[in-house]
């Protein structure tokens, strides 16, 4: 019997759910909780570690500026409140709202006991999100506004998303800007991670390598480039010293230490110690490349920001990476490569957009996250899309390393779990590439609109070095005032700007 679904198309219905239409509604079997679930327990461990990751290692990260440790820390950790409870709830109402339009799409279908050959891959996909997700009738209509463990977890994304944005924007906001810069990147982070995850179907296991770390390197280095002004890089205070770099060393050590745990919170349960063993080894191997890498493209010898940032590079590129069957061994190779761009983008790219990326997040997270997509494409290609690596298997015509590769890739209730698109021919692939160039696009265009928003808003202050043009309505700053704690704080007294000009000046 076939039936139309409201959406212009007919559906097949299942034998399994004509049988269960004919049976009494006080027939169907409950589904339990699982007791392991109870009160949210299994998500501790993760919301020590993600908060650790956050709180810790991505603010002391933001000290490295020698003289900005008090605005840089205090404004990540301000930041982060604002945007955890505000992404916590945006995705909260997001996900009931699809929800609510899932179980409108798939009302005459009903909840499936097995896939319908009527319906794309996808589609069964969707209809078994259906049968399991709430919607908002669940709540009598209203926007959920319970908020459990899970709920702050999923929001930390977001938060990380709003932090990698701020590496940019050091030294050229002021907290009012700043605030209104949250409220809008949690929105468009929220927004390209339902387009680009949960609509299109995209691959994100990791839920950080597309819509936290190249959606937030784009958001922050669009913003930038609108609110920054020119000879920025040229300012004094636009660098580090001894102290303030150790601090820096001590987030990223805080970071690295808590990324396994970072990376597999999203990935499915049965998945998450295979993504934190990949996870560790590509950072492992980073660890050790870093030094190497950077020592070849610095003969000289490098600085400890190349490195701390080097390692972190490596996590980032393993992000969705990690939950593709991929061994740990090539994953290592994964987590060098990562380094190693991230390491040649610091000497060659990072010159160039000074102006424009305080922190380097282009090096950090932009590039390093571009090379994890192409590893993502890679294996859509060979080994979801294509079934080359399954194919060849069967015939052995592989290599004993590359089976041990990706021999796990013919497992298909495994990539069922993951891979929304998989069966369908190129559509994983496809999918792929839209989400990453979709990521890049949104970010952009909407921190540069973010950008524009903010210059109307702007006060006094604002600071800039040596222009009149970084604020549409206020005068010349003075250099005193740009990356410096003494325009927002009452500073101690070995607070000095020795052989400044206007040094006693402050800015309000």
């Amino acid at each position: 019997m076939t039936r139309h679904d409201g959406y212009g198309t007919q559906q097949k219905i299942d034998p399994a759910r004509q049988a269960q239409l004919d049976q009494a509604q006080a027939l169907r079997p409950p589904t339990p909780a699982p007791q392991e679930s109870e009160y949210g327990q299994p998500d501790m461990p993760f919301m020590f570690d993600l908060n650790m990751y956050t709180f810790l290692g991505m603010c002391l990260t933001m000290t490295f500026l020698r003289k900005y440790a008090y605005t840089s820390l205090t404004m990540s950790f301000l930041m982060s409140c604002l945007a955890q409870e505000w992404c916590s709830l945006l995705l909260q109402w997001i996900d009931a709202s699809y929800c609510e339009s899932l179980k409108t799409k798939f009302a005459l279908v009903g909840c499936p006991y097995s896939k319908n050959p009527s319906l794309t891959q996808f589609e069964n996909y969707q209809r078994t999100r259906a049968c399991t997700c709430s919607g908002l009738s669940s709540i009598n209509g209203l926007p959920p506004l319970a908020l459990q463990i899970s709920d702050f977890l999923k929001g930390q994304y977001g938060v990380v998303a709003v932090l990698v944005s701020y590496g940019a924007l050091l030294g050229k906001v002021n907290p009012q800007q700043m605030m209104l810069i949250v409220v809008i990147n949690v929105g468009a982070y929220c927004g390209n991670k339902f387009l680009s995850v949960d609509y299109r179907g995209g691959v994100d296991n990791t839920g950080s390598l597309y819509t936290t770390h190249i959606f937030g390197a784009a958001y922050g280095i669009g913003c930038a480039i609108v609110v920054s002004g020119k000879g920025l890089s040229k300012n004094p205070d636009n660098s580090s010293r001894y102290q303030s770099n150790n601090y820096a060393i001590l987030g990223s050590l805080f970071m690295f230490v808590t990324f396994p745990s970072f990376n597999s919170y999203w990935a499915p349960a049965s998945l998450r110690v295979f993504v934190a063993t990949n996870t560790f080894a590509a950072m492992m191997a980073g660890g050790m490349f870093n030094f190497i890498w950077a020592n070849l493209v610095y003969p000289e010898g490098p600085t400890v920001m190349h490195l701390q940032d080097g390692v972190l590079a490596a996590g980032v590129a393993a992000s969705t990476p990690a939950c593709m069957f991929i061994d740990p061994v090539f994953m290592m190779l994964v987590g060098a490569g990562g380094t190693l761009l991230a390491t040649l983008s610091f000497h060659y790219l990072q010159p160039i957009i000074a102006d424009q990326d305080t922190q380097g997040i282009a090096s950090l997270h932009l590039i390093p996250g571009l090379w994890g997509a192409t590893v993502m494409i890679f294996v859509c290609i060979f080994g979801i899309d294509n079934n080359t690596v399954v194919r060849l298997m069967e015939q052995q015509e592989l290599s004993l390393s590359l089976l041990n590769l990706l021999q796990t890739l013919r497992n298909a209730d495994l990539i069922d779990t993951i891979m929304p698109h998989y069966g369908d021919k190129w559509a994983s692939t496809e999918t792929q590439t839209i989400i990453v160039a979709f990521s890049i696009f949104v970010g952009g265009l909407s921190g540069a609109a973010t950008g524009v928003v903010a210059k109307l808003t702007c006060s006094k202050s604002i600071f800039h070095y040596k222009s009149t043009d970084s604020c549409w309505f206020t005068a010349k700053i003075s250099i005193g005032g740009s990356y410096s704690d003494h325009v927002f704080w009452i500073v101690p007294d070995d607070f000095t700007h020795i052989g400044e000009d206007d040094a006693g000046e402050k800015v309000l």
